[in-house]
């Protein structure tokens, strides 16, 4: 599902701040999910705790995190769980501005 430039960009804003990275792009959803899933590969193999940290902090549900986990592949793992995050993260920019317009 496509999603606005400006949920987009404010979605993007906020994985940026989290993952303390300019390197995130929003000019397609496409982007930022290999962007994300880049990431969190890196995270899954380097340091497990600020992953999960990051997704305590963003409020990922917690059983669909353990799902996630459940892939053979830790590339499919990255995948899973970036798809997550980028979900949770459009829900919270679409509050945003939905509030903002008030």
């Amino acid at each position: 599902m496509e999603h606005t430039p400006a949920l987009l960009a404010s979605a993007s804003s906020q994985l940026q701040k989290l993952f303390e990275t300019d390197e995130i792009p929003y000019a397609s959803e496409e982007e930022v999910f290999r962007r994300i899933a880049s990431v969190v590969g890196h995270l899954l193999r380097t340091d497990l705790n600020r992953l999960l940290h990051i997704l305590y902090r963003i409020d990922v549900n917690e059983q669909d995190v353990k799902l996630a986990m459940a892939a053979s592949s830790e590339e499919e793992i990255a995948e899973n769980i970036a798809r997550l995050i980028i979900k949770r993260e459009l829900q919270k920019a679409q509050i945003r501005l939905k509030y903002s317009r008030r």
